[in-house]
């Protein structure tokens, strides 16, 4: 063994490991098959003693019923011992039949799989003293059966010719349950014996296994003791090398020993360190530089979108105020310059609202908290939607709106609706912002149609003042703009395009823009959609009427409604709007002073604030809720500035009507109050 090859080594080794695993499966192979084929004759026992059973009730059943079916089940039912005595009287043969002994024990309703184990196991262990005494009770039976048989042929035979006496009755009746009484003995000893012929079984196999395991555990602890003791100085000689050069003593070398396997790797290691320790020193001052930079950047990152949720949440509080004062103001002012210095204020406040939105959406995407839906939509509806915020704008601009869909277009489509609707909504109200005169135009049109699904290019089109050839890519960044500098003519935070290009390539999509400084731009992309049954839009649509909504109103009675909220200013300008339409507002400044509140007064509905301190808006609806009287089902609206992903689920949750994020206009607060008080 010294002078062969660590290779031959351990072929000899692995085979003579394999020689002695395959014994032991081999015997754990017999040893399983074996107890399984006992575990069939229990279960063999069982089916004997039930159809045993079955039979002397059936055959009390006819005696009483004269009934030809009872009968007929009583002989069924015997059928089962008759095919088990059949395989016993056959395999007891010297030269048994076993295809007839097969028969037997599948008319004893024995399972087919479990037939040949069980026969295989009478064969190989039919003179144990076990299987003898299980023979002899299941002999013994026999006779008790034909017994029991005699009576029911005679039974029979009365019952069809002349009816039964009644005294013979009465005798059969005891006899069945005398033979029941033994037979059931039987199967006790029967039951008995296989159990403990199976604790015998079980010991010899648990025997045979342990020694079989001790032999191939010495045997393969022998054998590598001897062959590692061979290659043992070698290898720790590199082991040692490789442990210090691994703890930064590079200078470490490994001695080499013999010329064999072991000793060509102790000289490719030793090559190898020559030239790992040349590299490692720079590679460490890098890798050191590197990590710096990475914790920099994710510190920075993650400050970044940290201040920008923040910000965007807490300043939604005020500009709630901001905004719903300037509406009570637009419809408190006579004078029509004071109108327009109120109109021009509510544009700002909008503008600013837009770009907290954009910001707030940047932060969710550069988080990843963005999450992809499939969900049915109506793409007809959501062009009439996008068409009644714009239209507003291109009145104010004097800008002709032009709205194209392909007739091939299906009305409802499989996809994520709220993304496309963002998507299409940045891009049109960037076309409007950036165009003055003209026109801006919005199409849709099928690229591929498939059976199940379709591709779709949108397209948005303007006459603006259009981007520079050398800006078109850098206008998709953050923060960026085509303009910069003091003399940029249109405001904004440059999130817009940005949030688009990702929004569009989180649905497998890639936003292009073809155009000229001052002719105008288009920008396209293209999106996959499922198909769904249903209806074709119209090929174009040119002009889109829009029902009014209905705004709520009280008209017969008091409608009161309790005002949640810890900013007084919020809780003010939502009071006056309500009072405005005639309504009665009441006010809490937290949800423990509304509870108290909603328990000492009736109120037909409750706008509510999440974040309060004392007790919060979720808090406060769930006490409400949980109210005995019908008082815990008004309506409750959540009014919040707290708008992050999934807060409307929360809400509805646990047990709010509507959601309304902050800022929000008078006629969608009326509009949802009205809906829930109809």
């Amino acid at each position: 063994m010294n002078d062969i090859s660590i290779s031959r080594k351990l072929y000899f080794t692995v085979g003579i490991m394999a020689l002695l695993v395959t014994v032991e499966l081999c015997t754990l192979w017999f040893s399983v098959s074996t107890l399984s084929s006992v575990r069939s004759f229990v279960a063999a026992e069982g089916l004997w003693s039930k159809a045993e059973k079955d039979a002397v009730l059936y055959l009390r059943m006819y005696a009483y019923s004269h009934n030809e079916k009872d009968y007929q089940a009583f002989k069924k039912f015997l059928e089962v011992s008759k095919g088990d005595k059949q395989t016993r009287a056959e395999l007891q043969k010297k030269h048994p039949d076993l295809e007839k002994a097969r028969r037997g024990f599948l008319q004893g309703k024995n399972h087919p799989a479990d037939v040949d184990g069980m026969i295989n196991l009478l064969q190989r262990f039919q003179k144990t003293y076990y299987l003898n005494k299980a023979f002899s009770i299941w002999a013994d039976a026999d006779p008790m059966i034909e017994r029991l048989e005699r009576i029911g042929d005679t039974l029979h035979t009365q019952i069809v010719t002349f009816g039964p006496r009644q005294a013979y009755m009465e005798e059969a009746l005891g006899e069945m349950t005398y033979i029941n009484q033994r037979l059931t003995t039987m199967e006790d000893g029967f039951s008995a014996t296989l159990g403990e012929g199976a604790r015998w079984l079980e010991n010899l196999v648990r025997k045979v296994l342990l020694m079989l395991s001790l032999t191939i555990g010495t045997t393969s602890i022998l054998i590598t003791i001897s062959v590692s003791n061979k290659i043992e100085e070698g290898i720790s000689a590199i082991n040692e090398a490789a442990l210090e050069f691994s703890l930064g003593r590079l200078t470490r070398r490994a001695r080499v020993y013999s010329k064999d396997e072991i000793g060509a790797l102790a000289v490719a290691f030793n090559q190898m360190a020559d030239k790992l320790e040349a590299s490692i020193l720079a590679l460490r001052e890098k890798e050191q530089h590197l990590q710096k930079e990475q914790e920099r950047a994710e510190a920075s990152e993650k400050v970044k979108r940290l201040f920008l949720m923040n910000m965007s949440h807490e300043l939604r509080t005020p500009m709630n105020a901001i905004l719903g004062f300037a509406h009570l103001l637009e419809d408190a002012t006579v004078s029509k310059e004071q109108k327009d210095y109120i109109k021009f204020q509510i544009l700002a406040a909008e503008e600013l609202l837009n770009i907290l939105n954009d910001i707030l959406d940047f932060s969710k995407i550069e988080s990843g908290n963005v999450v992809l839906e499939a969900m049915p939509f109506n793409l007809h509806q959501m062009i009439d939607e996008l068409s009644a915020e714009m239209l507003p704008r291109a009145a104010g601009k004097d800008i002709h709106f032009q709205i194209y869909v392909d007739h091939n277009v299906p009305e409802v489509l499989l996809g994520d609706a709220k993304r496309l609707w963002q998507v299409l909504y940045n891009l049109l109200a960037n076309a409007f912002k950036f165009t003055t005169r003209g026109r801006v135009g919005i199409s849709i049109q099928v690229v591929d149609d498939q059976q199940h699904h379709l591709e779709l290019e949108f397209s948005v089109t303007d006459t603006g003042v259009g981007v520079a050839e050398d800006v078109k890519e850098k206008i998709f960044e953050s923060f960026e703009q085509a303009e910069s500098g003091p003399e940029r003519r249109f405001g904004g935070a440059g999130l817009g395009l940005s949030i688009v290009k990702q929004l569009v390539e989180l649905q497998g999509g890639k936003v292009h823009v073809n155009s000229q400084q001052g002719r105008g731009s288009e920008f396209y992309f293209r999106l996959s959609f499922l198909k769904l049954k249903g209806g074709q839009l119209p090929e174009q649509v040119e002009e889109i009427d829009l029902p009014q909504r209905e705004i709520l109103s009280p008209k017969d009675g008091r409608v009161r409604v309790l005002v949640v909220d810890d900013n007084p200013m919020n809780r003010l300008m939502v009071n006056k709007m309500l009072q405005k339409k005639g309504f009665e507002a009441e006010e809490a400044e937290n949800g423990k002073v509304a509870l108290n509140k909603f328990n000492s007064s009736h109120f037909d509905m409750v706008l509510m604030d999440l974040q309060m301190p004392e007790m919060d808006g979720y808090e406060a609806t769930r006490q409400i809720r949980a109210l005995a009287d019908d008082k815990r089902n008004v309506p409750i609206i959540a009014i919040t500035a707290h708008t992050i992903q999934g807060e409307r689920e929360r809400c509805l949750a646990i047990g709010m009507n509507e959601f309304i994020s902050k800022p929000f206009k008078p006629d969608e607060l009326f509009e949802k109050m009205g809906e829930l008080l109809k």
